[in-house]
């Protein structure tokens, strides 16, 4: 048996691992979050990247799937991540830090000194550096939104079943604990990675060229291009895709504040702006209301609106009305807008989260071949248009644009699972213009349809339409099988070169590809 090449003449070759975790006759087929593991082998040397790690809140046995991958993780690696990258503060790309907390950030055994999994090196956006007066101004601008929406949260749940299970999603958002269980959130996350890593961590500036850190000496590395998130909030905060539609989203934050205000007391606070002097905005809704719940007789103004808003006719000569009986009858329930502020959690939420996916930390890694990777995470519109306003200079001092970089690219991670507004078309998969172009789109489809009030398409039938066609039917998903007798029953992929599935392993636990 020949010996292995030295490293410094073998050719590099790259894997990409797709985690999944399934099992057999599971009730799960897929997984909606990220878990990357890139592998670079080269000889007898090997390093390895992690890129995010986590997978939606309210998945089958995310437990136990997350301690599968990341036991995995430390068979994998031998113990050493060499980097560590995390895109943002989502819990799907996140949450596996903290439910295989004792593997990914377990302290030292007494015994050894050693830990079961050592990162070596961490990547984070500039947007996780702390002390960054930007930073902090973002941080308080989602941290209210955040707020607003926990609160509003809690208002949904006391309004019944219905309205709790919108609330448990919203709380997703944020990956809050279930049944009590305490797990860390996403903040505490972020944190803790950081105090994890051996080298300092590096918060990564849209624009910049480096190469990848590397944990052991002579490991093999790869070029990097950092090309968001922005800094520019006027692409940070640009997540449809066109100016001219109709904007549905809460652009301004003072109304995620009223939002709050209330959620917590039932009122909303007097505009500073409002054109009425502070005597004429006396009168209260809160007092109104404790004054029929008393069955106390009103007079002037607050009779009007009793009468008025809630259908509210005074105390009733043979006896006391119970605080219900005519405050909230069907008459009062149609007259009043209370619970309709309830209503403005989806666009909040949605806007939270859209902002919270343009924070994410786009890489694109460049390959011996000349060819390239791209791993967009869950970046939004704002954050592709962002790329196209430098170049990137590389350690040659030779300068490459986006165009170019994509014009390369060879692997696709597609961002935010297929989504609508995740994956851009002339400035995004049609520059993706090399023949053997291979995407991979982490997602269960079928788990993305139960949620919100009318289903998740992840991926967009028409963003998966598009990758069908730019691919040639090259795409690998975490929801599905990829043996013959899979192929010959699943219409896109019947017709796509053998060779293709030649390079990929299949197993529960994972998909893996072998780019190079």
């Amino acid at each position: 048996m020949a010996s292995a090449a030295p490293a410094a003449t073998a050719p590099l070759q790259v894997f990409v691992r797709m985690y999944r975790a399934l099992k057999p006759g599971a009730a799960y087929q897929g997984m909606l979050g990220d878990c990357f593991l890139i592998r670079l082998v080269q000889g007898d040397q090997a390093s390895h990247i992690l890129i995010d790690c986590g997978l939606l809140l309210g998945s089958a046995e995310a437990d136990a799937r997350m301690q599968a991958i990341a036991a995995d993780i430390v068979a994998t690696t031998g113990g050493v991540l060499d980097l560590l990258v995390v895109t943002h503060e989502h819990w799907d790309h996140i949450s596996g830090f903290s439910q295989a907390q004792d593997v990914f950030l377990g302290a030292p055994d007494p015994a050894t000194g050693t830990e079961t999994l050592q990162v070596a090196h961490l990547w984070m956006g500039w947007t996780e550096k702390d002390g960054d007066p930007q930073v902090e101004r973002l941080r308080t601008r989602f941290d209210k939104a955040g707020f607003a929406l926990n609160a509003l949260a809690a208002r949904l749940e006391s309004q019944g079943a219905a309205a709790a299970s919108q609330a448990v999603e919203l709380q997703g958002f944020r990956g809050a604990s279930s049944n009590g269980a305490r797990r860390l959130q996403g903040r505490e996350i972020m944190a803790a990675l950081k105090r994890k890593s051996r080298a300092a961590p590096q918060f990564l500036e849209p624009g910049t060229v480096l190469p990848t850190p590397a944990g052991r000496p002579g490991a093999p590395a790869l070029r990097a291009y950092v090309l968001g998130p922005p800094r520019d909030e006027q692409f940070l905060f640009k997540d449809k895709p066109s100016a001219k539609a109709p904007e549905t989203y809460l652009a301004e934050l003072k109304l995620s504040e009223d939002i709050l205000r209330f959620a917590e007391s039932g009122d909303l606070a007097a505009d500073p702006d409002t054109p009425f002097a502070p005597p004429y905005r006396t009168l209260k809704v809160a007092d109104v209301r404790a004054a029929m719940e008393a069955g106390a007789p009103l007079t002037g103004d607050a009779a009007w609106v009793a009468e008025r808003y809630y259908g509210y006719v005074g105390p009733s000569a043979k006896a006391k009305p119970g605080p219900r009986d005519q405050l909230l009858d069907a008459a009062g329930k149609r007259r009043t807008v209370d619970a309709d502020w309830l209503g403005a959690a989806d666009p909040l939420a949605l806007k939270l989260d859209s902002d919270t996916n343009n924070t994410s930390l786009a890489l694109a890694f460049d390959l011996p071949d000349g060819s390239a990777m791209l791993f967009a995470a869950d970046a939004q519109v704002g954050n592709w248009l962002s790329w196209y306003s430098r170049t990137y200079r590389d350690e040659t001092g030779a300068e490459h644009s986006a165009e170019q970089i994509l014009n390369r690219t060879r692997f696709y991670k597609v961002g935010h699972h297929g989504s609508h507004n995740a994956t851009l078309d002339a400035k995004g998969l049609a520059m993706m213009t090399r023949d053997d172009l291979v995407a991979a789109i982490p997602t269960d489809e079928a788990f993305g349809k139960t949620q919100g009030r009318s289903g998740w398409q992840m991926p967009n039938p028409r963003v998966n339409a598009a990758l069908l066609a730019r691919t040639k039917g090259r795409i690998l998903r975490n929801d599905r099988h990829y043996d013959s007798a899979a192929r010959a029953a699943d219409p896109e992929l019947r017709g796509v070169d053998a060779g293709f599935f030649d390079r990929v392993e299949e197993t529960d636990l994972y998909l893996e590809y072998h780019v190079l």
